[in-house]
């Protein structure tokens, strides 16, 4: 009964086990072997997801330029009549930003002067602020102000006609701090608004120049105490 019938096999039950061991190994060998190529594919992707992600969403910012405008919301004390003034000017600075990822800047120390003809006016602080995330962002109330200022007669006369017909204009630019520095530049950002409409500027212009240096310090010091010894 337990002899096994004439002509049969024997079961491989063993041997089955040890050809299952033997797949295992094959398979974990080539796992580990792939492994290594398998890491360095997810470490690519990780490192090209984000250099690939900004670019495409900086390039919907391609061709779009942020505007800049000034209004005068009011004045007084433009007499043409009189040879010297006391103007003031409440300007708003209006920064529309059509950029979602840039970000458009009126630098904190900026000076807002404001001349007629090329004869100075006015001049005041103007805070710092940004534009972004395609939003218009405004700075009102921006004062500027001059006392006993000079206009020659030929701009009055014409400042007169100018207001009579409702077309003056004023300049006004935002003139950024200057750094002294090698390399460094200062930002005027050239406007001119009309008076009397409360109409925002055309776009104003932004151009670049070389920061005017000082006297120099050590040069005055010296000589203000040679007159300090010096008898009178």
């Amino acid at each position: 009964m337990g002899a096994h019938a004439a002509g049969t096999e024997p079961l491989l039950d063993v041997e089955a086990g040890v050809g299952g061991g033997g797949c295992c190994r094959h398979l974990r060998a080539l796992f580990w072997s792939f492994l290594p190529g398998i890491l360095g594919t997810l470490a690519a992707l990780v490192l090209m997801v984000p250099a690939l992600y900004f670019p495409y969403q900086w390039s919907f910012d391609n061709g779009k330029y942020p505007e800049i405008t000034v209004t005068v919301a009011g004045f007084t004390g433009l007499d043409p009549s009189l040879p010297t003034m006391d103007p003031a000017f409440d300007l708003t600075v209006r920064i529309a930003e059509p950029r979602r990822w840039s970000t458009a800047c009126v630098e904190r120390g900026t000076t807002a002067v404001v001349s007629y003809r090329g004869a100075r006016l006015a001049s005041g602080p103007v805070p710092g602020f940004c534009g972004r995330n395609e939003n218009t962002t405004e700075a009102s109330g921006v004062m500027a102000w001059g006392a006993a200022v000079p206009v020659p007669r030929f701009a009055r006369d014409r400042l007169a006609e100018e207001m009579r017909r409702g077309e003056a204009d004023v300049d006004v630019a935002l003139v950024g701090p200057a750094r002294y520095c090698v390399n460094c530049v200062q930002t005027v950002i050239e406007c001119r608004p009309r008076l009397g409409r409360g109409e925002a500027s055309p776009p104003c212009s932004v151009r670049y120049q070389s920061p005017t240096l000082p006297d120099d310090l050590a040069r005055r010091v010296q000589v203000g105490r040679k007159q300090l010894r010096t008898p009178q």
